[in-house]
Formats: structure tokens, sequence, C-alpha cells
């Protein structure tokens, strides 16, 4: 039949085009594949982090910039997911690259890349360097953050290849207050697209304040492997209990003193406090490694309280 040769020729014709383009099709889907593979790896070094930096910091940029239309901010958001997304990549490969991270992770999260085997740490050594300029970079693309990119740069050294999170307690808390407050403030200049309004420079100082007083909340569910990493975290230092009494004690008393600092409505003194109470009642009665992780994601829940507080004052920030 003369239509099934022609069908016939068709499929012999294809079948030798694809035998011609075989191996370009065969290189293009390993370098896809690749770059899948990396992509991912990348991924995975700042997932866990997602829910205290990104996210946090991206509503602190709302909370802050009502002046702005809200299509504006939307159109931004982009902008300001890359600013905290690439600044916290350099944080997090320079946090897992050491030998203690290392073996901790394979013990706690054996999906992150380097325990994992996805890259080794001479690797991440490099791309930790690398990632450094590449935040900077992109800071300044992005419009905003730049002074804030450096300072993240200079706390993440200290932090991660100076012991500054490993050693004295107080240190390590001033450093995640340095580094909360960076990203907070970074991501808000991305959002303005300018500097910061100097009216609100005493709020993040107060922000800071909050967040070093508290921040142990994260040490809670790790202290097994802060102690055989050798780290002197609060708990480990004061003991358990003396570390969960303090976090009743400064998170209750900041869910007060935040809304009063603003002279909040009802609303902005229910939130916070409600919240507060609920982490003060956890810590100090929920104290399993799950249920302290529960406790650390409603802490970082209560931190957007707080920092949803300038909308409970009908002011407007001044730009």
């Amino acid at each position: 039949m003369p239509g099934k040769s022609v069908k016939r020729v068709a499929i012999n014709s294809l079948h030798k085009l694809l035998g011609w383009h075989r191996q370009e099709i065969d290189t293009s889907l390993q370098l896809l594949n690749s770059i899948r593979y990396q992509v991912y790896t990348l991924w995975l070094f700042c997932f866990n982090d997602l829910k205290t930096m990104v996210f946090p910091s991206i509503a602190f940029a709302y909370f802050h910039s009502s002046q702005l239309h809200y299509t504006t901010f939307l159109s931004r958001l982009p902008l300001m997911f890359a600013y905290t997304w690439f600044n916290l990549l350099g944080f997090t490969v320079n946090n897992q690259r050491h030998p203690g991270s290392v073996a901790e992770d394979k013990l706690n999260k054996p999906w992150r890349p380097i325990a994992a085997g996805r890259l080794t740490p001479s690797q991440a050594h490099t791309l930790g360097l690398l990632s450094i300029p590449t935040a900077m970079a992109i800071s300044a693309f992005v419009g905003g953050g730049v002074v804030q990119s450096a300072l993240l740069a200079i706390f993440g050294t200290i932090y991660n290849d100076f012991g500054g999170g490993d050693g004295h307690w107080l240190i390590r808390n001033l450093l995640n207050a340095a580094g909360f407050t960076s990203f907070a403030s970074g991501t808000l200049e991305v959002a303005l697209q300018t500097s910061l309004p100097r009216s609100i420079i005493p709020w993040i100082f107060l922000i800071a304040l909050v967040v070093g007083t508290s921040v142990h909340v994260q040490d809670m569910y790790d202290q097994p492997g802060d102690a055989a990493a050798g780290r002197r975290t609060l708990p480990l230092v004061i003991g358990d209990d003396m570390a969960r009494w303090s976090i009743a004690g400064v998170v209750t008393a900041w869910s007060i003193l935040c809304p009063l600092y603003w002279s909040s409505n009802m609303v902005g003194y229910l939130i916070p406090l409600g919240l507060g109470i609920w982490v003060s009642w956890r810590s100090l009665t929920r104290r399993t490694v799950k249920e302290d992780r529960t406790t650390f994601r409603i802490y970082n829940a209560w931190l957007v309280a707080l920092y949803a507080l300038p909308m409970t004052y009908q002011c407007t920030i001044s730009v």
C-alpha cells in the first residue's frame, strides 16, 4: 500500500535523524541533569533556614513598607527572595563545611549536601568563598542591602571560622541577633529601593535586643549535638531548666514591652502576647527534641508578630 510505504519511509527517516543527533541529545540531557543536580544541591544548603531567615525577613519588609502599593511590593518580591537566599547561601555553606558540622549533620540532617556526599568539604569551601562576593553583587543588583550584605559576610566569618558560634554563648547570641536584623533591614531596603529610614533604626536595635536575649530557643533541641561539637550554648552552660525559664521570662516580657514601644492597639498586644505565652509554656512543659523543634517554629511566628507591630500603630515611616 502506498500509504504504508510513505509511513515506513517517514519512520525510517526519523530513526536515522535521531541516530545522527543521538550524541547531541544525550549530551544535552546530561547537561540538564547536571544543572538540576547542582541547583538542588544549592537549595538543600538553605532549605532548613527558609523559615528562620528568608520568610521572616520578607515579612519584616512587608510590615515596614506600608507606603508601597501592594502591586509594587509584589513586583519586588523576587528581588527580596534573591537577596535573602543568596546572602543565606554564603552563611550556610560556610557553616556546614567544617568537620564537626559534617559529622553532626550525618547524624541529625543526613540530607544536607556535604553529609549526603553531594559535594566534598573542599568543594564547599570553594563555593563558600565564591558565594560571598556573589551575594554582594546580587545585593547591588537588586537595589539595596549592600552594607548589610557586607556585615553578614563579616558576622558569618566570625561565627563559622573564628569560633563565634561555638565559644561563649553571649557572643553566639549577639551574632545571631546581628544576623537576624541585618537580613531583615537589608530586605526592607530592597523593598523600598532606598536606604533605611532613620525613624526605624531604634526599632531595629530593639529587635536585635529581643533576638539576642531569646534566640537560644533554637539551641534547646540540639543540646546533644552541640555538646558533642564542644559548643558552649546557653542551655549547656547554665543548664536546661534555667535556660527554659530564661526563655519564658524574656519572651513574655518582650511580648508586653514591644507593643508598649509602638503604643499598639489591643490586637498589637493580644497576638504577640498569645504567641509569647505559647512559646513560654511549651519551653517549660514540652521538652523532647521534636517538641523543642516545634517550639522554635512558633518562636519564629512570634518574631513575625513583633515585626508586624508597626501596623498596629497608625503611623507611616517616611523615606
